[in-house]
């Protein structure tokens, strides 16, 4: 069972190319000795900032508990925020309504993913929706995938994270504009969850700098 350990920042302007630099030549490499491992980097295309995510799995939460706490690793998250603003960590754990395996490095694809928490005592009702229509609903649009429906354990600003797959950009519009989607999501929004918010993020090419950057 894979968890996810999630970074995200912003990367100060005018430092890109020192932040390409570390991040490559020094970041990726030594947090991978350490035992994480790079499943893929993300820039936010639509919602709320930062806007560079990077995502690592692991096997157990003690391992990245004793890595994240270990002066190795603090020693180049140290670093790194030499070059970024806004930076934050996240811990994320399978809830097991979704059978992944082990996560997959995420190359080429883009990702609509949904945030929000739970209501009180609904975690019943809202896992027999999500198995029981949710998921059979998304299954029937053959152009997505459920990657995985996440618990937040450590870090973040939610419960839940529900994490959907695309591979074409072009399925945003009518991923958004499916009757199936809509329904579920609003009964989703009015009965099980509050604070509800969704941003697309695509796939970086192994954490080149945003293009934004090369106007």
């Amino acid at each position: 069972m894979s968890l996810l350990f999630i970074q995200y920042w912003d990367v100060i302007q005018g430092r890109e190319k020192e932040y390409t630099d570390y991040l490559n030549n020094t970041y990726l490499a030594e947090v991978t000795t350490l035992g994480l491992v790079p499943v893929g980097g993300y820039f936010v295309e639509v919602g709320f900032g930062p806007r560079t995510i990077t995502a690592f799995s692991s096997e157990s939460l003690e391992d990245i508990s004793r890595i994240i706490t270990g002066k190795e690793f603090r020693d180049l998250a140290l670093g790194l925020r030499k070059y970024v603003a806004n930076f934050n960590n996240t811990v994320l754990e399978p809830d097991g309504t979704v059978k992944l395996g082990k996560y997959p490095v995420q190359k080429g694809v883009w990702k609509f993913n949904q945030y929000y928490d739970l209501k009180p005592d609904m975690k019943e009702g809202y896992q027999d929706f999500i198995v029981n229509e949710y998921l059979p609903a998304m299954a029937k649009i053959d152009y997505v995938t459920v990657t995985n429906c996440w618990n937040v354990v450590l870090g973040g600003f939610c419960d839940i994270v529900l994490e959907i797959t695309f591979k074409d950009p072009e399925d945003i519009g009518h991923l958004l504009k499916n009757n199936d989607l809509q329904r579920i999501t609003r009964r989703l929004i009015r009965e099980f969850v509050t604070n509800y918010t969704n941003r697309i993020q695509r796939t970086t090419k192994w954490f080149s700098d945003p293009r934004w950057f090369r106007r």
